[in-house]
């Protein structure tokens, strides 16, 4: 059967649908695999705007039908590598057909294939961990990986261990956390081990404000920031006013100075989550992207936790590439846990990050890239 990869359009709309019906027939372990492909042609997330270069392209997979059986997303955006600005395609929910019916197994391939010739340049991050569907496709395509660390910090221990559901995955588990924390010897425990990794504060005249929208002064700090990292997505005005608008609510904007000049910034979210696959009915702190230079990072870092703190979260997390700002996080009482965010770089992308595993110490990915903070 002939298919075709072509620009997602208006006219595609009805049979996408048809195609998400179809899998939302199919028992699909929803763990590995994305199982609805956008029902809009117009991406809801990044629409392409005049003057900004970061957007959402999508493509589907029609055949002579003009039945959709597949689609992917590229999300393109200007990154710097190694000082030269370069465009990347964050390659975005690549779905076929082929995971509920063996006759289109090989329109995955397609997808790929497609979405290489457009940009050879493709990178993607999280996909559900290295052992989710699309990172162990893209890995047998010779793709090359690096793992972006995850940090957390709990502030009240009680409810880290009452909720903390991925960590509560079997009846003897439950009982030793349900001991620890009726004892009090978790409180203890938790609050002696992070007095351990770190317990640093702002340093003398550093100070924060919450902004309600970014202004000219982040242009400051992109510029002065950016050439301390090997690998770094645009991080400027209106490419953060496109990712963190202003009308969103949810987003906790964060101006950080010193002696009143600016050297940061940060983008927290604090979440009252309710029956979360893995932190249960805690309220979650999290610090979803940041930029300054590597030496201020342990400023913005102290700033954003004591924003999140005073704010009732129970657990603060972040996911951080770069290395130095995992120091700072350690510095400032986060401790490291197992992480499910990898770094994935096509063939010729990882051909210009060697030696990978070295050189990722020096990128700078969070949950501002990929898809975005989402479940948080």
């Amino acid at each position: 059967m002939s298919i075709k990869i072509v620009p997602y359009a208006a006219e595609h709309e009805p049979a996408v649908r048809a195609f998400n019906a179809r899998l939302a027939a199919a028992s699909l372990d929803r763990n590995h695999y994305s199982t609805q492909f956008a029902e809009s042609h117009v991406p809801k997330w990044l629409p392409r705007r005049p003057g900004v270069d970061l957007y959402q392209e999508c493509f589907v997979a029609v055949d002579e039908q003009s039945i959709v059986r597949g689609g992917y997303i590229l999300k393109r955006q200007p990154f710097l590598l190694k000082g030269e600005r370069v465009e990347l395609a964050d390659y975005q929910l690549p779905i076929s057909e082929g995971i509920i019916n063996r006759d289109f197994t090989a329109v995955a391939l397609q997808l790929y294939v497609d979405a290489l010739r457009r940009q050879p340049y493709l990178w993607g991050l999280g996909g559900g961990g290295v052992h989710g569907a699309s990172p162990r496709f893209l890995l047998t395509l010779h793709w090359q990986t690096a793992t972006v660390p995850f940090w957390f910090r709990v502030v009240h221990p009680g409810a880290f261990l009452k909720n903390i559901a991925f960590l509560r995955n079997s009846p003897a588990r439950r009982w030793l956390f349900d001991v620890l924390r009726c004892t009090g010897a978790g409180w203890l425990g938790v609050k002696s081990l992070q007095q351990f990794q770190g317990k640093r504060r702002r340093a003398s005249g550093v100070t924060y404000e919450m902004v309600p929208e970014f202004s000219d002064w982040v242009d400051s700090v992109w510029h002065r920031s950016k050439n301390d990292y090997s690998l770094i997505a645009v991080r400027d005005r209106p490419i953060l006013d496109m990712l963190y608008p202003s009308g969103n609510p949810r987003f906790i904007r964060l101006k950080v100075a010193r002696d009143g000049d600016v050297i940061g910034w940060a983008v927290l979210l604090n979440t009252p989550m309710a029956g979360h696959k893995q932190f249960g009915d805690m309220r979650v702190g999290t610090l979803v992207d940041c930029l300054a230079r590597p030496d201020d990072a342990g400023d913005v870092v102290a700033c954003a936790r004591d924003v999140l703190e005073s704010g009732g979260a129970d657990l603060l997390i972040s996911s951080q590439c770069s290395l130095a700002w995992g120091r700072a996080l350690r510095d400032c009482g986060f401790m490291e846990g197992p992480s499910n965010l990898p770094f994935l770089a096509s063939p010729k992308l990882a051909a210009r990050l060697q030696p990978l595993a070295e050189n990722a110490a020096t990128f700078h990915f969070n949950r501002g890239d990929g898809d975005g903070p989402i479940h948080l």
